[in-house]
């Protein structure tokens, strides 16, 4: 067998899914899901970087006739599923992979649950097929895979407000996924076709006679969709609380995924919508809201993980902004600061979870005293905060500081103005959270001998070095990633 065509993005989606299988089959056999769990990993790990480039079709027939009698306005229709895999595609899954490692990793050290290691299987599948799918339908059925995914790691943590979370979470994603579907059925009325290129041809020659009143309620309905799966307004409650009850280790991962499925959802809806006039303005208009609104609400948190989760959706909502600009510099700017922004957090959320296997609460105003009890974790914690804050020489410094150049190029200077204070007051709200976590006096149940006793795993303070490792070097030459990305922006002849 050739390993050229071996290696193809079908497999990044359908290894992840076998594996999930798998492990949930063997849960409640201990050796055997740690020995499966990690050859899974390896293999995750492994697969985004030897898969080929390239435009790939299978599932069915590459192409098909038009049938008379039908609306189809194509002289050929491209029936197969289909999935685009580039060096973006593979910094995302790559990224992504590591990540969800890392979360069963830290998970594995408290506990082993063939089920939890299965939903994060999934949750790299899901999200892997959002990434690279050229069809709307495949895409809508992988975010449906992806929410109960989600939930299911949230109804994990076993906790009462875990469940009611789960449950919102679940209430909420099925309004938001029948408004997709709903959207996808009046695209496949009106079209005949479910294929985005297709779509985005016909919709093109459509546009030079009006846009239709149809096709404006389709893109209202997937638009909301779009709003769910970004943890945008008004969604942006029940996704920080998603990330606030789930384990911080996989809280580094799914918001994560909230910034990836963010990019590869709107570039979706570009392709299809771009020339309804409000689009940008609307996209601008809720991520402008998301970006204050988030971080007003991480300066009043007195949970950890809470604060965290609304500083998150901040940097989700600044992403955002770059889109809703839209122009090449900005959208650029914008997809380099989710990678980069995904990477910080995930750093703060690390930091975390060793908070909380330490003790064992992310109450505020019951922590402290750890600045001397965790080695250099409190080291790695400030320097996560500089990079989350787009503090130089990190690499959020480098994507910030653009889509700020490409606010104020686009005639947005009042934007530029608004980003710079946001990132100030998510600086001050971090200060907070790691005052009162290492430099303020230990609460007095920590002080009974317990402080001494302390004990936390190491792996954690090593995925945090690497990661640090790699934001540094982003910073330091930001065009080894942001060429990648330039080209990738360009490709997609919209904008």
């Amino acid at each position: 067998m050739n390993l050229e065509n071996f290696f193809v993005p079908a497999l990044l989606v359908a290894f992840p899914l076998i594996a999930a299988i798998c492990l949930n089959f063997l849960h409640g056999k201990d050796k055997a899901v740690k020995g499966f769990a990690i050859l899974s990993i390896i293999v995750v790990l492994l697969l985004p970087w030897i898969t080929q480039y390239g435009i790939y079709l299978f599932g069915g027939h590459p192409y098909a006739e038009n049938v008379d009698g039908t609306n189809i306005m194509l002289s050929k229709l491209n029936l197969a599923i289909v999935y685009n895999y580039g060096a973006v595609q593979k910094i995302f899954i790559g990224l992504l992979a590591f990540l969800a490692s890392a979360a069963i990793v830290v998970h594995f050290l408290e506990k082993t649950s063939g089920v939890y290691a299965a939903m994060i299987m999934l949750g790299i599948a899901s999200t892997s097929a959002v990434i690279m799918a050229d069809d709307v339908f495949n895409i809508f059925v992988f975010l449906e895979i992806l929410t109960i995914s989600q939930a299911a790691l949230v109804i994990a943590v076993g906790s009462i407000k875990a469940y009611k979370t789960a449950l919102k979470y679940l209430i909420l994603g099925g309004v938001a996924g029948s408004s997709i579907l709903l959207g996808i059925a009046i695209l496949l009325g009106k079209y005949g076709m479910l294929n985005v290129s297709d779509l985005h041809t016909v919709i093109t020659v459509e546009f030079e006679s009006g846009i239709s009143q149809t096709l404006i309620v389709a893109c209202a309905l997937i638009f909301v969709g779009w709003l769910f799966e970004s943890g945008m307004v008004p969604f942006h409650i029940i996704k920080s609380d998603v990330y606030s009850k789930a384990r911080p280790s996989v809280a580094a991962f799914m918001q994560t995924q909230t910034k990836f499925v963010l990019v590869a959802l709107w570039i979706i809806v570009l392709r299809l919508f771009y020339g309804i006039p409000t689009f940008n303005a609307l996209v601008l208009g809720v991520a402008i809201l998301s970006m204050v609104f988030g971080v007003m609400m991480a300066l009043k948190q007195t949970e950890f993980t809470r604060l965290l989760a609304y500083v998150a959706v901040a940097q989700a909502g600044l992403v955002g902004v770059g889109l809703g600009i839209a122009t090449q510099a900005a959208v650029s700017a914008s997809v380099f600061h989710a990678i980069n922004d995904a990477m910080a957090m995930a750093i703060l959320f690390l930091s975390a979870s060793i908070v909380l296997q330490i003790t064992k609460t992310m109450d505020l105003h019951k922590t402290g005293g750890l600045l001397w009890k965790t080695g250099l974790v409190p080291l790695w914690s400030m320097i996560g905060i500089f990079a989350v804050s787009g503090m130089p020489p990190f690499n959020t410094y480098q994507s910030e500081f653009r889509i700020i150049s490409a606010a104020s190029e686009a005639g947005y200077p009042e934007l530029t103005v608004l980003i710079i204070l946001t990132s100030i007051a998510t600086f001050v709200a971090l200060i907070k959270g790691f005052y009162s976590i290492y430099l303020k006096e230990g609460q007095e149940y920590l002080q009974k001998g317990e402080m001494d006793k302390v004990t936390y795993s190491e792996r954690a303070e090593w995925l945090m070095l690497i990661l640090i490792a790699v934001c540094l070097g982003i910073g330091l030459f930001p065009q080894q990633v942001l060429e990648y990305v330039q080209d990738f922006v360009i490709t997609l002849g919209v904008i």
